[in-house]
């Protein structure tokens, strides 16, 4: 386990931010994950349902909520082999598969670890379908999918992008710039075709565009109407608005994007480090990971995901 200052550096570098300060969803109430005060959850996925998915760092479990449940169970124990920490999680329901990178938190502090794994789920049963190691090591941190069922994952130390082509046995090298190196972290694709990606340090956002072969072309920083703070997972809704969770100011963000230009407005805030969003109708739901208090003896209370209204 790290040190919990090396953790926040690595991936929230969050501040304790209490009383949540945004629209709650009418008819809706916070989702608790499970019971445990240990299990400090990283990224959560939604299905068009309304069922929810969510991670543990250190316990390495899975925990899932069904439509209208107040409290999320385990849904996949920790894995027998590579790294144990889950972050980022996607569900994939054209391809049926829950899509988990489990990494090595080592990493972060500068000691050899065990090499980034991404697993494919069965959303149907929770079978294991695959498992694919980063090639050369690395840390996986979150997945994006396109809709012939590729997958893309990040590596947030190496600053790259893997990919996987639907059959492949193996990732690949996709796309690396030294500007994501050391904070690569959530990726989402838009509606244009182009992988969206940020840094969760430099408090950047950027657009991969992509050729017509699927080959990444150039990466362009968009320029940000207002500051951002630790942008963490992040999910393009079908209002074509970005959602983002920004890890440091305790918010998350509906971002209009056009050209190389983004306008960001605030959905909530008041929350304790949140890291990742996902949309289901007109809910966003909001993960609150705590990570700041990770590795302290205080106790963080209850871990929730949080949802929000839109359109209001």
């Amino acid at each position: 386990m790290l040190k919990p200052s090396a953790l926040i550096l690595g991936l929230a570098a969050a501040g304790t931010l209490l009383a949540a300060n945004g629209p709650l969803a009418a008819g809706a109430a916070k989702v608790q994950i499970d019971d445990s005060q240990k299990l400090f959850p990283e990224s959560m996925t939604s299905t068009s349902d309304g069922t929810l998915y969510a991670g543990s760092i250190p316990l390495g479990i899975i925990y899932k909520a069904a439509p209208g449940a107040a409290k999320a169970e385990p849904w996949q124990k920790p894995q027998t082999e590579g790294p144990q920490s889950v972050l980022g999680v996607l569900a994939d329901e054209k391809a049926g598969t829950l899509w988990a990178c489990y990494s090595d938190l080592a990493l972060f502090g500068g000691k050899p670890g065990k090499p980034g794994v991404l697993r494919a789920f069965d959303l149907a049963s929770g079978a294991v379908k695959a498992s694919y190691t980063f090639p050369g090591g690395g840390f996986c941190n979150d997945i994006a999918t396109t809709a012939d069922g590729t997958a893309y994952a990040t590596d947030t130390l190496g600053g790259r992008v893997l990919r996987l082509k639907p059959g492949a046995k193996d990732l690949e090298d996709w796309f690396k710039d030294a500007k994501l190196a050391g904070g690569l972290d959530g990726l989402s694709f838009g509606s244009d075709g182009a992988l969206y990606v940020n840094h969760v340090m430099n408090n950047q956002l950027f657009r991969i565009d992509l050729g017509s072969d699927g080959a990444a072309k150039t990466m362009t920083e968009l320029q940000l109407s207002q500051p951002i703070k630790g942008p963490d997972g992040m999910r393009f809704g079908d209002d074509g608005k970005l959602y983002l969770a920004e890890n440091a100011n305790g918010q998350a963000d509906a971002i209009t994007i056009s050209g190389d230009k983004a306008d960001v407005k605030k959905v909530i805030n008041g929350l304790d480090a949140p890291t990742a969003v996902s949309k289901v109708g007109n809910t966003l739901w909001v993960l609150e990971a705590k990570i700041d208090q990770m590795g302290k003896e205080t106790d963080p209370g209850a871990f929730y995901m949080v949802p929000v209204a839109l359109g209001q």
